[in-house]
C-alpha cells in the first residue's frame, strides 16, 4: 500500500486569523479523508507568535508532527516538511486551503498509483460571489487538463508528488514567495516527468483581503517572477536567457503570456467553469493582472532587487 504524507505550511494562515484556529480547519478535513494520510506535518517557524499555535495544535492534534524551523519563506516551509516525511508520496496543502470533501487525498493518490510522477488538484477561492469567481480564474486557471490528461501546471497549495521525484529538485528557497511552482513544473516537464491533472481533487483557498490585497499580491508576484527567470539556470522557461541579459524582455514576455491566457480561456472554458459570453470579461481581468505583474517586475529590475540574489545553480 502506498504511504502518503501531507505537508501543511502555516505562513498563509497568518493573515486569516489565529494560526491554530485556521490550521485546525485543514487538519480536521484531513482527518476525515477516506484515504487517511500516513503522516501529517505542520510546519511552523521559531517566531514567538507561533509558540501558542504550536501548543494548541499539539494539544488538539496529538498525531500530527510539528516542525519548527527558523523564520523563512513559503517554499522553505514546504521543503522542510518534505525532508521530514518518510512516505512514498508527499501532498501539499496550504494552511488556509481546505479539501472540499473526504475524497481529496484519494483522488491525488490514485493518479500517482496509476503511474504519474505528480498530480495537480483543482483550487478555487472560497465563496460564491463575483470576487471569488473572478480571482479564481485569474489566479488558478493556469492549471487545467490537456487532451492527453497531462496538466498545464500545478499550484503548490494542492498537489501530490512521488517523494523521490520531488526530492530531486525541491522548491527553490531563493524565490521570495511566488513562482516556485511554475519553475518546478517546467523543470519536471523538461526532464520528462508525467504531471497529471485531477479536478476531482478540489480544495478551496482563503481569498485575499479586498482588491488592494489582490493588487499587492500580483505586484509582488511580478517582482518574484523576475527572480524566477534569473534563477532559471537550466533555461527551462522560454525567455529566461533574454531576461537574464535584459529585464526589458519582460514586455514581450508579458504580451506572450496574455495571448496564452486568452487562448486558454477560450479552449478550456468548460474546465475553468466560464461561459463563452463571459470570456471578454475574464480576458480583460487577465490583462489587468499581467499588467500589475509587469509593473512589479519592472520595479524590481529598476531597484536592482536582483543584485543580491545568488544565481549560481544549487
Amino acid at each position: 500500500m502506498t504511504s502518503v504524507s501531507v505537508i501543511v505550511e502555516t505562513l498563509t494562515a497568518r493573515t486569516q486569523g489565529p494560526i491554530a484556529d485556521v490550521v485546525d480547519v485543514v487538519l480536521s478535513a484531513l482527518a476525515q479523508q477516506v484515504c487517511r494520510p500516513s503522516e501529517v506535518f505542520v510546519v511552523l517557524t521559531d517566531d514567538e507568535d507561533d509558540d501558542a499555535a504550536a501548543a494548541a495544535l499539539a494539544r488538539n492534534h496529538p498525531d500530527v508532527f510539528l516542525i519548527r524551523i527558523p523564520r523563512c519563506n513559503y517554499f522553505a516551509m514546504k521543503n522542510a516538511g518534505a525532508v521530514a516525511s518518510s512516505s512514498d508520496v508527499i501532498a501539499f496543502v496550504d494552511g488556509d486551503s481546505v479539501p472540499d470533501d473526504d475524497g481529496w487525498l484519494g483522488e491525488l493518490l490514485a493518479g500517482i498509483d496509476a503511474g504519474a510522477d505528480a498530480v495537480a488538484g483543482q483550487t478555487a477561492y472560497r465563496g460564491g460571489g463575483a470576487t471569488a469567481r473572478t480571482f479564481t480564474v485569474s489566479d488558478f486557471a493556469n492549471t487545467a487538463r490537456n487532451a492527453d490528461g497531462s496538466s498545464t501546471g500545478f499550484n503548490i497549495n494542492n498537489v501530490a508528488f512521488r517523494r523521490d521525484v520531488f526530492m530531486r529538485h525541491k522548491l527553490d528557497e531563493r524565490i521570495p514567495r511566488d513562482g516556485g511552482c511554475y519553475l518546478l513544473y517546467h523543470t519536471l516537464r523538461a526532464e520528462g516527468a508525467d504531471v497529471r491533472y485531477e479536478p476531482r481533487a478540489r480544495a478551496t483557498h482563503a481569498i485575499d483581503a479586498g482588491p488592494l490585497g489582490f493588487v499587492r499580491k500580483h505586484f509582488n508576484r511580478g517582482a518574484d517572477g523576475l527572480v524566477v527567470y534569473r534563477l532559471d539556470a537550466a533555461g527551462v522557461l522560454r525567455g529566461s536567457r533574454l531576461v537574464q541579459r535584459s529585464g526589458v524582455m519582460l514586455l514581450p514576455l508579458t504580451a506572450r503570456r496574455i495571448m496564452l491566457d486568452w487562448a486558454r480561456l477560450v479552449r478550456m472554458r468548460d474546465q475553468i467553469g466560464i461561459s463563452l459570453p463571459t470570456v471578454p470579461y475574464y480576458a480583460a481581468v487577465m490583462v489587468a493582472t499581467r499588467t500589475i505583474e509587469l509593473a512589479g517586475g519592472l520595479q524590481a529590475a529598476r531597484s536592482w532587487r536582483l543584485s543580491t540574489i545568488d544565481v549560481e545553480p544549487r
